[in-house]
């Protein structure tokens, strides 16, 4: 059974990612090249994914699960951040990028304590 710290945590990242994706869904909308719409199209659905795992591993009571689980977000967390180097590169707006890296970043701390 996940710890009340290890459910705070799922909590916190689940809520940092999605805020990183409606900044990049805004970023989105203000941009016009084609290439930058289809790069952050491509970011903002790695977010989605690493977003559907964090709240998969938020409805397991299972230790074992839960263990397979969060290990697996902690393995990912090399690639998430690869996609926040990424996304600072992609989006014009360098305040809006600074803001998504940091939600990307803190969301990353949360999911140092998961295990």
């Amino acid at each position: 059974m996940p710890t009340e710290k290890q459910k705070q945590a799922l909590v916190d990242a689940n809520t940092q990612i999605r805020s990183a994706e409606q900044l990049l869904k805004q970023a989105s909308d203000a941009a016009s090249d084609p290439g930058i719409l289809a790069k952050i199209g491509k970011e903002y659905n790695r977010l989605d994914c690493f977003l559907y795992q964090l709240s998969h591993a938020q409805t397991i009571d299972d230790d074992d699960d839960f263990t397979s689980a969060t290990t697996a977000l902690k393995q990912q967390a090399a690639t998430l951040q690869a996609d926040q180097a990424a996304i600072e590169k992609i989006v014009g707006d360098v305040k809006t990028a600074a803001d998504i890296s940091g939600y990307i970043a803190d969301a990353l701390k949360n999911i140092a304590k998961l295990l």
